[in-house]
């Protein structure tokens, strides 16, 4: 059981697949006083995940008007609202993934979770770890929905990317523990993961 001490007994899901952020941004965000009525950064795709977790999915969505619902309903900060890409939030309500989840007759937003997983998914590389070994995991799926076949999970991402197979090397692992957790709470399996990318305004499934 040596190998265990390397391996943490609880864990979120960011955390876990936190290295390959790592080795792709660098700290770069100003400091509030600096930004004025905006946020910058890792500030700005939390707003967009903000706003997504609570504005209403109608048959026609008024983004701008949802935005000032949020705020006045204090949902969101001044500087979120400043800070939200409109048109991007907009384009995510014009296409074929809204229209599933509109179909849909079970939809969840930020669908909290804690679940075992066997720690040799948390590192694949420690081959002597006991077979009884387990990690709790605890994190939030962005938005599932259920569909006649299975259950959809879908992930926000408001990286800036030059194409969408980037986000499935980088945010892959993520997905698959949301998978994995979304077949324990509904009882059922997932059949498709999908990355909903603001910056291209486009999603990739797999």
């Amino acid at each position: 059981y040596d190998s265990l001490r390397n391996i943490q007994a609880k864990a979120s899901v960011s955390a876990i697949v936190h290295s390959a952020e790592n080795d792709r941004f660098a700290f770069c965000d100003k400091p509030a006083f600096m930004l004025g009525d905006k946020l910058a950064g890792a500030a700005r795709g939390t707003a967009m995940h903000h706003v997504m977790q609570y504005i209403s999915f109608a048959e026609k969505v008024d983004v701008e008007t949802e935005i000032e619902r949020l705020l006045e309903w204090k949902f969101i900060t001044k500087q979120e609202a400043n800070s939200i890409d409109v048109a991007a939030i907009s384009a995510f309500f014009e296409s074929n993934v809204y229209q599933r989840i509109m179909q849909s007759d079970e939809v969840r937003r930020e669908m909290r979770f804690l679940t075992e997983i066997p720690a040799v998914e948390i590192d694949n590389t420690l081959d002597l770890l006991p077979d009884d070994a387990s990690v709790i995991v605890q994190g939030a799926v962005d938005l599932c929905f259920v569909e006649d076949d299975g259950i959809v999970v879908l992930d926000f991402k408001t990286d800036r990317v030059d194409n969408l197979e980037q986000l499935v090397d980088c945010y892959g692992e993520q997905l698959n523990l949301y998978a994995e957790a979304a077949e324990k709470i509904f009882s059922k399996p997932v059949k498709e993961k999908i990355i909903y990318s603001f910056a291209v305004g486009k999603s990739i499934s797999f």
